[in-house]
């Protein structure tokens, strides 16, 4: 009866070992094969560094290229009690915009979105659909800033809200959480924005892998 029952104890097992990784396909709204490259890259770092941040890590994720535009991604979390928020975190929408500061009095003054603490902001329509790309980089000081490329719908927008806002402040804002603020300092037009000032060069590139494949990345359940 022992020798009976071993096998399926151990079929047992390894179906529940197999049961806790996490599978996901990215779909990637690029076809240049070298910037799919960058986003797998970049995918992965963002999973790992979710991972860290939830408490726990993985030693088995792999990044697979697929085709048409797509790669699958897989992962074993060491903790399997995160498995639900992290999935959650990968699968919501990306969001990111660029709003003008338009007050502090919550009662007085108007706007899309009240900060505490800071006030009022309002929708320029900038947003991570106005965004082609974010580049990291080391300035000569040895902090990292971010430079942020645009759509020419994007030019068009973030020069009208330069040329007609000139002392004014934007607000970066990645998931509705304010990142960083920027003084409008000229109405001469933009071609993009640097974030500048960034602690570290490393912060520098988290950041961009952030934008990057939220902008560029959907992770959906197969």
């Amino acid at each position: 009866m022992f020798r009976r029952l071993l096998p399926v104890a151990l079929c047992l097992l390894l179906i529940s070992c197999g049961s806790s990784a996490l599978h996901f396909t990215l779909t990637m709204d690029v076809s240049d094969a070298a910037k799919q490259t960058e986003l797998m890259n970049a995918s992965k770092r963002v999973v790992e560094r979710r991972l860290g941040s939830l408490g726990t890590k993985s030693t088995d994720l792999t990044v697979v290229s697929g085709t048409g535009g797509t790669a699958s991604l897989s992962f074993s979390p060491q903790d399997d009690t995160v498995k639900d928020e992290i999935t959650k975190e990968l699968i919501t929408p990306f969001s990111l915009e660029i709003m003008l500061f338009t007050g502090k009095d919550k009662e007085k003054d108007k706007g899309d979105l009240f900060v505490e603490e800071q006030g009022w902001f309002t929708k320029t329509g900038i947003n991570e659909k106005t965004i082609i790309w974010a580049q990291a980089s080391r300035d000569e000081w040895g902090k990292g800033e971010v430079e942020l490329n645009f759509t020419p719908e994007g030019h068009t927008l973030l020069n009208k809200t330069f040329r007609e806002n000139v002392g004014g402040q934007l607000g970066l804002f990645v998931r509705e959480r304010l990142m960083s603020k920027l003084l409008i300092e000229t109405k001469d037009l933009k071609e993009n924005i640097v974030i500048a000032g960034i602690p570290s060069p490393d912060i520098a590139a988290i950041f961009a892998d952030d934008v990057n494949t939220g902008v560029h990345v959907t992770f959906s359940l197969p």
